[in-house]
């Protein structure tokens, strides 16, 4: 198991890589968001198969690490974080920002073990793979392509992301809010008009595929409908 250790706690930091180490993992250690970063970019031929991440970081915080992950280098592999901060409100939002799991401090080394060989076996194969099909529909994130039907088209970034989310959550109602938070995590001075614009793009270009129809939901948000 491949593993990058985000702790700016130099005891604990050097503690868990030993710790880890020892369990036959392979483990680089950053103390900081920036030496992060760097790792990942380095790593990207090769990606790390679990990212541990503390919360609290000097420069860059742990959430802010879990999110460019997720949205800029679009990372597969598992994400757990490790804080001494315990509400359940901080654990739903770790959760929503792209985490697999979620410890507090302190813990035992069998414990993260355990949970890090949880989040392996559920990534063994994602939902998240490049190429992702559903309802006669595949869709191809490397190249951000949409197949149906015999046609196939090609989506800008923002588009293909907006309907990535909806046509892995096709038949449910995401709220609004929800998608413009996942979309534009990246760009916090984004406003919601670029939500409704892209939509309205979106939708254009989805006429070359008429089996697929994003429906508004008055005062919640979106429903992505698909005729099979």
């Amino acid at each position: 198991m491949k593993i990058l250790l985000v702790e700016d706690d130099v005891k604990l930091g050097r503690v868990t890589q030993e710790l880890l180490t020892y369990e036959n993992c392979s483990v680089d250690w950053a103390q900081d968001g920036a030496e992060a970063e760097d790792l990942i970019k380095s790593s990207l031929d090769s990606s790390y198969d679990i990212v541990i991440l503390d919360w609290m970081l000097p420069g860059i915080n742990g959430i802010e690490i879990c999110r460019f992950l997720r949205n800029k280098y679009n990372f597969q592999g598992g994400i757990v974080f490790i804080t001494a901060k315990g509400e359940l409100d901080d654990c739903v939002c770790a959760l929503n920002s792209g985490a697999d799991d979620f410890i507090v401090k302190p813990f035992k080394i069998k414990e993260l073990i355990a949970r890090l060989n949880a989040v392996c076996r559920r990534k063994e194969k994602p939902f998240v793979d490049r190429v992702y099909a559903k309802s006669g529909v595949e869709i191809d994130r490397n190249l951000n392509i949409v197949r149906g039907n015999g046609t196939e088209l090609r989506l800008r970034k923002k588009e293909f992301e907006l309907f990535e989310i909806l046509f892995i959550n096709s038949g449910r109602i995401l709220p609004r809010r929800t998608v413009f938070e996942k979309i534009w995590s990246d760009k916090p001075d984004t406003n919601m008009e670029s939500l409704d614009s892209h939509i309205y793009m979106l939708r254009k270009s989805l006429k070359e595929l008429p089996q697929i129809r994003i429906k508004s939901v008055k005062n919640i948000g979106y429903k992505m409908e698909i005729n099979e």
